[in-house]
């Protein structure tokens, strides 16, 4: 049937009608009027996220079971018209002058959505990309988002060392026969910890109103506590998840008379990943269990490899090798015994946050596994740094989305919907093509998030193929917004760089080829390369002229600043000059 000339929207959620009317009137021209065909956008008072369309000849009715719901569910109904919402840069509305009558319903296939990608929080683009990200940009007006305090490592904020080391070291886990003011984690079974952590929760609740998830958890590192009394619950319960079940358990009891719709957060990571033999969770408390050690290359449930050895704070691991309690067992034990389990999955490299991550079937094959399982909530962390860039990551980050609200999905539609929208149609062969080879590569030996360049998967020949499948497209390619998308996905080699001197503008203007994708406050001016010289980061100009070195030294620079600080990645580069590992 012919689309109106002119609509009316009505209802009780403003965000969801101003979108409806945004996306409409660019795509049909359709005026807005009284008379109009009438659309109607109605949000339920609930936390469900489930949706209902209906579209007649006579009216458009779009129910949500809240607020949020109300707007997941007007952007399928303009994703069923032909909208494409492919990235936070990338929104295509199509003409359409056409429609037919249509019924359909939603809801997701986790409670907890999350996308921790830089390019994933703006609030908008997070809610057409159907979640609710704890730190997305996602407004109550625009419909909310789930809640958390501190949703990560919380022990060091709630008993700080600084405060109470000096008085009380006995607060503190008891490591190699010593107390630990550095690195350390708290002493579980002591009670006035207990007690100082209760206030803490306490206190974070009553100043947090609009909050109902709070993190009890360690901290991100080892050094659990070997006091006789950790100990002797730990033996009983044949981990360390022991301790840390015990004492959140008890937080949880202290404060559910006075919040009983607020729930504690807390860890099942590292040394604390084993479930506990006896211990259950109680009602009130959410379990994250964290896949750091997985291979990424291989679905979960058919690979039991893992690293060791992990230094999360230096970004590096040890090998693979064969884990005789695998990841999936400790998974399958938790979901036996926890009413609400959530899981922290990794979706890049940590070492290097450029460096290719190609395991884009896999994603949906875990999603798959933890929903069977009864996983309430996923977190996906990749790329969170302001520079936003990853091999990659729009795509990630649009399939990763759609899996998450709907984990049987087809993940080969998805990557040609994206690719074709995203980079164009002339393009789609050469990225496509790509993509396959890296995936292809990986899949024939394990991939953790720490590998280095020299990873089996990344020969030199395989990374040829693949950047000449990236050059033809752009050969084809035209356009140039999307020119430059795909030439973020190419660095320029070293003998491919201008070999001529470039003055300071021409510098600034080179530069964002250099996969380096900057915010609108983060561009590289004139000031930082001055800066980068007075502090020895790069060296002088030849005169008033930059070299093909300058180029390259800017390069590692813009990399490196994206994981580390100006300080850290000044070191790094001036070890590398001077031939230190």
């Amino acid at each position: 049937m012919r689309f109106p000339q002119s609509v009316f929207i009505t209802g009780n959620m403003p965000f969801a009608q101003s979108e409806l009317s945004r996306c409409l009137t660019a795509m049909t021209g359709a005026e807005l009027r009284p008379e109009g065909y009438p659309f109607t956008v109605t949000a339920g008072h609930g936390r469900g996220e489930g949706y209902r369309v209906s579209v007649t000849g006579r009216h458009t009715d779009i129910q949500g079971e809240s607020p949020r719901a109300a707007v997941y569910g007007v952007y399928a109904l303009l994703e069923r018209l032909g909208a494409q919402f492919l990235a936070e840069d990338c929104e295509i509305l199509p003409s359409v002058t056409e429609w037919k009558p249509m019924s359909f319903s939603s809801r997701p296939d986790f409670a907890y959505r999350d996308l921790y990608w830089r390019g994933a929080l703006n609030g908008r683009f997070a809610l057409q990309c159907g979640l609710n990200s704890a730190r997305a940009e996602i407004s109550p007006e625009m419909g909310g988002k789930i809640s958390f305090y501190r949703y990560s490592h919380t022990f060091e904020e709630l008993v700080p060392p600084e405060k109470w080391f000096d008085a009380h070291p006995e607060y503190f886990s008891l490591v190699n026969g010593r107390r630990q003011r550095e690195h350390s984690q708290l002493c579980l079974t002591n009670p006035d910890v207990l007690e100082i952590c209760i206030e803490g929760v306490r206190r974070w609740m009553r100043e947090h109103p609009e909050c109902r998830i709070f993190s009890v958890a360690q901290n991100d590192w080892y050094g659990y506590c070997e006091c006789q009394r950790c100990q002797a619950v730990d033996q009983r319960e044949e981990s360390h998840a022991g301790t840390m079940l015990t004492f959140v358990n008890a937080v949880a009891d202290a404060v559910r008379e006075e919040f009983p719709e607020n729930r504690i957060h807390t860890f099942a990571y590292l040394y604390t990943r084993k479930a506990p033999r006896y211990l259950r969770p109680r009602e009130n408390v959410i379990v994250r269990l964290c896949s750091i050690e997985c291979c990424q290359s291989h679905p979960m449930a058919v690979c039991r490899q893992a690293i060791g050895g992990i230094d999360v704070e230096n970004n590096a691991a040890d090998g693979f090798a064969l884990s005789g309690q695998a990841f999936t067992d400790d998974l399958a034990d938790w979901a036996k015994i926890a009413p609400h389990l959530y899981l922290w999955d990794y979706t890049t490299n940590f070492s290097n946050y450029l460096q290719p991550f190609p395991n884009w079937h896999v994603m949906g094959e875990n999603l798959r596994l933890f929903r069977r399982l009864g996983v309430e909530g996923v977190l996906e962390q990749g790329n969170y740094s302001p520079g936003k860039t990853s091999a990659f990551a729009p795509l990630r980050i649009y399939l990763l989305s759609r899996l998450l609200w709907n984990a049987d999905a087809d993940t080969d539609g998805l990557i040609r919907s994206f690719v074709r929208g995203y980079y164009g149609p002339e393009a789609e062969p050469g990225v496509l093509q790509c993509l396959s080879l890296m995936e292809n590569a990986a899949s024939q030996t394990h991939m953790g998030i720490y590998d280095m360049p020299d990873a089996a998967y990344l020969d030199e020949g395989l990374i040829e193929q693949a950047d000449g499948c990236l050059a033809d497209a752009l050969s084809r390619t035209a356009d140039p917004l999307r020119r430059e998308r795909l030439e973020r996905e190419r660095p320029q080699p070293w003998e491919a760089m201008p070999d001529i001197g470039l003055y300071m503008d021409q510098i600034i203007s080179y530069m964002p080829r250099q996969l380096i994708h900057y915010g609108e406050s983060e561009a590289l001016t004139s000031a930082m390369v001055n800066n980068y010289i007075k502090d020895g980061m790069l060296p002088r100009a030849e005169g008033k002229r930059y070299s093909r070195t300058h180029l390259a030294y800017l390069t590692a620079i813009c990399a490196l600043k994206q994981v580390l600080s100006v300080r850290d990645a000044s070191l790094l580069i001036q070890a590398g000059t001077e031939g230190k590992d």
